[in-house]
């Protein structure tokens, strides 16, 4: 009977578990007199679904990313010929849903489009359906980024429902120049990590000095690397019970006994002479990791 329980315990947490995608993504904005875009970022996987890390993609040169190669989606990726940019997160909160397809294919499709922007986006609208909750950062570097998501009905800029009726004047709506933060619920929502991680991304930012990239990028990656856990009076309350609430509330998730947690920590930064820096750290579940740099020069 013990057995049992333990495998019911272990199953229903990777239930409720496998409501998580990329948990963490910070950007700013027009807020560096060098760097017109940054975004540094966090995915949160299992480490045994099988993925490549950051890099050109074979079958479609001009995109640099992450691939699932489960679903063939990824979690961030640009193009280099269009400036185009996507990521996603889940949503986390009530019971987990199963979407028809792989959130991952968000972001890989809206990469490889030739279409504009926008039209990609009403399209998406149509399919909105299909995917369980999600929250999309997609458009052009550096700074006609659109955020969108299937899950919340705030008519406010910063989280544009999706319907069926949704038009072009809906979606024609930026992100203002600033500071943004995204965890599993919608953006800019003050959960721990994300008031934690943006208060020290607007120090580095602001601290930060032209011909200092390698300073402002290693400090970065130790901020994604911040495995401080919030106080439990200061948890969400997502569903997923107050122990996995504690042990997913750090920027970094450590491994754990489910083999969960960072996979990998990535950087992007666009500098004023449209020179597009990506840096990934990627982490493995023996502790160790791997740095990758891909530099290209934009359109």
């Amino acid at each position: 009977m013990l057995a049992i329980a333990i495998f019911y315990e272990s199953q229903h947490s990777i239930f409720l578990i496998k409501k998580l995608i990329m948990c963490f993504a910070l950007v700013a904005i027009q807020q560096h007199p060098y760097y017109p875009f940054i975004l540094a970022a966090n995915r949160d996987e299992f480490f045994e679904r099988p993925a490549t890390p950051l890099g050109v993609w074979p079958t479609h040169p001009a995109i640099v990313g992450g691939i699932d190669q489960r679903s063939q989606g990824s979690w961030l990726a640009l193009n280099q010929d269009t400036n185009k940019f996507a990521l996603v997160t889940n949503v986390r909160q009530g019971p987990p849903q199963l979407g028809e397809r792989s959130r991952g294919l968000l972001v890989s499709e809206f990469v490889m489009s030739s279409a504009q922007a926008l039209d990609d986006l009403t399209q998406l609208a149509a399919t909105q359906t299909q995917y369980a909750g999600f929250n999309l950062l997609a458009g052009y570097l550096p700074d006609q980024i659109y955020y969108l998501t299937n899950q919340y009905s705030n008519d406010t800029i910063l989280s544009n429902h999706l319907s069926d009726q949704i038009s072009k004047k809906t979606l024609n709506q930026l992100l203002k120049q600033g500071f943004y933060g995204l965890s599993n619920a919608s953006l800019n929502t003050p959960w721990p990590k994300v008031k934690r991680g943006l208060f020290k991304f607007k120090q580095l930012v602001t601290h930060s000095q032209a011909g200092q990239q390698a300073q402002l990028v290693d400090k970065l990656l130790q901020l994604l690397a911040d495995r401080t856990p919030a106080k439990l009076a200061d948890l969400p309350d997502t569903g997923i019970g107050l122990e996995k609430e504690l042990w997913l509330s750090p920027i970094f998730i450590a491994p754990d006994r489910l083999n969960y947690g960072t996979r990998c920590s990535t950087l992007i930064l666009m500098d004023i002479n449209k020179q597009v820096f990506c840096y990934e750290r990627s982490y493995y579940a023996d502790h160790r990791s791997l740095d990758i740099k891909y530099v290209f020069h934009s359109a």
